[in-house]
């Protein structure tokens, strides 16, 4: 007993193994759909991540490029309250007082010039001494200049910017802009404007900057000119950072910003280095809250999707099913019924089952009929062949006249056919039948003009004329206009009730009327008029051969 109920349940395993294994080989439709959720899931997931990435590099690049602008902008500040500066102590220094050496009175005027505001003015004789202090309210003594630089002004006659210095009392830092006083052919003075770096917190304030971005400014000797972070939307001072070798770092305080994004920029007339930086953790935040808004709706669109082929699935697979066993009905050739259903692709498949089998049978029908189609103009070109073989040799005085006449008029046929087969046999261009048959003989050159409305022609009248149009063609080229360099052919057809062509030649050689009819004759006028129910005129005049086709339209033109 206990030997059969092992082998029973071993029989059951078996049996839910193979069903497990051709599940895993044909997988139901809910597993397709399902896949086709995540197939269609997935790529929109990852797109949006890569568009998170660019935005974060994006991010970090408009980041960058705004730093750097903020440095530029600072620094092209901090310039233009120097050239102030310079503006200033050029207008003292164009002074006449300084020129008559009334040194009382310029100084006088020049304590008067700068009384409201925060500069100091120093002038400095050739000796380097100090000849004048003006605007000094709370110096005890002349500033401590930088008479090197003073120096360097004597001799080389420009204006030049000072680096840091620390005031004689040791509680300010200041810098001056020094100005040669020029008179004649020499600088008797140097006058040097003295300002508070803090004075040019100022001039930075004004630009307004997001949280945690900072700023410090040194000079040539790397001292530090002014440092700021922003709070609130503006930059306030931070005094506390190093004076030798600062670092932006220290506008943070204490804290650590981590990775920053900085630029630098360094101005052209002081020498002075402007740095701007701002951590890239503040850039990166908007990025941040992307991804979180990303990884939210994934997990929204995945529960909903789940949802979805549950759903839908079963909405389908019924129908499916119905589908199968349709097309099983049709590949054994039985009749069979459209599907009855809400989904309009099914619905649109299985009308096209419902309609296939009859399709076959008119497509078979159709064959049939091309097939009678193709024997009745197969019929139709052996009979003309046959008239034509028949005139050429009766007309031939031996076998090698006859076989090129024949393989001429083969070679028309042929062209003809070419240029109607590139339109399933249904109709050629008057235009394109005279390029093609006329091109050997110059078609399109000089020689040849043709002209005409766009007309389409019938596979018998397309044939007809262009062995006609081959056959006068070979005959100018031999006897007419064709044959000289002086000769033109012209063509020109009209459609109205009847369709008409002229072919007229000029220039060519004088024209001797033919004193019997043979080959040509029978293409170009007996033909083409029995050919096309119409009438054919051919006159031999001394300027050259006058052709005139005048057929009823309907015989032309394509049913």
């Amino acid at each position: 007993m206990t030997v059969d109920a092992e082998i029973g349940r071993s029989f059951t395993r078996a049996i839910r193994a193979l069903k497990v294994s051709r599940r895993l080989r044909r997988p139901p439709l809910l597993a397709h759909l399902v896949a086709f959720a995540l197939t269609i899931l997935v790529p929109a997931l990852l797109v949006g991540a890569f568009l998170i990435l660019q935005f974060s590099r994006q991010q970090e690049e408009i980041a960058a490029a705004q730093v750097n602008d903020t440095a530029e902008f600072i620094s092209n500040s901090v310039d233009r309250e120097i050239y102030g500066m310079m503006t200033a102590g050029r207008v003292l220094a164009a002074s006449p007082t300084v020129e008559r050496s009334d040194l009382p009175a310029f100084k006088a005027r020049t304590a008067a010039a700068l009384v409201d505001t925060d500069l100091s003015a120093v002038l400095v004789g050739p000796d380097l001494e100090t000849m004048i202090l003006a605007n000094d309210t709370g110096w005890s003594s002349a500033p401590s200049l930088d008479m090197d630089t003073a120096r360097e002004v004597f001799a080389t006659r420009q204006p030049r910017v000072s680096d840091v210095f620390v005031s004689r009392d040791g509680n300010n830092f200041r810098f001056a802009v020094y100005l040669p006083v020029i008179y004649g052919s020499g600088v008797p003075y140097v006058l040097s404007l003295v300002k508070n770096v803090e004075a040019l917190g100022g001039v930075i304030a004004d630009r307004d900057l997001p949280r945690a971005w900072s700023t410090i400014i040194k000079d040539r000797e790397g001292h530090r000119v002014f440092a700021a972070s922003s709070a609130g939307g503006r930059m306030e001072s931070r005094r506390a950072v190093s004076y030798d070798n600062p670092s932006i770092v220290e506008t943070y305080g204490t804290g650590d910003p981590g990775e920053m994004i900085e630029a630098s920029v360094v101005s052209s007339l002081t020498g002075w280095t402007t740095t701007v930086a701002v951590p890239s953790s503040v850039v990166g935040q908007p990025v941040m809250r992307s991804w979180r808004v990303l990884i939210g709706a994934s997990l929204l669109q995945l529960a909903f999707s789940v949802a979805v082929v549950y759903v839908f699935g079963r909405r389908i697979a019924v129908p499916m099913v119905g589908l199968a066993r349709q097309a099983e009905a049709i590949g054994r050739g039985q009749p069979t019924t459209a599907i009855a259903t809400h989904i309009e692709e099914i619905s649109d498949v299985s009308k096209v089952l419902f309609q296939a089998s009859r399709a076959r049978r008119e497509a078979e029908e159709q064959n049939r009929f091309l097939m009678r189609e193709m024997t009745h103009r197969a019929k139709n070109q052996y009979a003309l062949i046959g008239a034509i073989a028949r005139r050429a040799a009766k007309d031939s005085a031996d076998t090698n006249q006859f076989l090129a006449t024949l393989s001429e008029a083969l070679a028309s046929l042929a062209r003809s056919a070419d240029l109607l087969a590139g339109s399933g046999w249904d109709s050629a261009s008057m235009e394109g039948l005279v390029e093609t048959q006329l091109k050997a003989f110059g078609a399109g050159g000089p020689h040849i003009v043709a002209r005409g409305p766009a007309v389409n022609l019938n596979p018998t009248a397309a044939q007809t004329l262009g062995l006609a149009f081959h056959e006068m063609a070979t005959n100018a080229a031999k006897y007419g206009a064709l044959s000289c360099d002086t000769g033109q052919v012209s063509i020109e057809w009209r459609l109205g009730e009847r369709f008409e062509v002229t072919w007229i030649e000029t220039g060519g050689p004088p024209v001797v009327p033919p004193k019997r009819s043979g080959f040509g004759t029978l293409v170009t006028q007996k033909m083409t008029a029995r050919g096309l129910g119409g009438d054919v005129e051919m006159t031999y005049e001394p300027s050259g051969v006058r052709w005139h086709l005048s057929a009823p339209a309907d015989a032309v033109l394509p049913r």
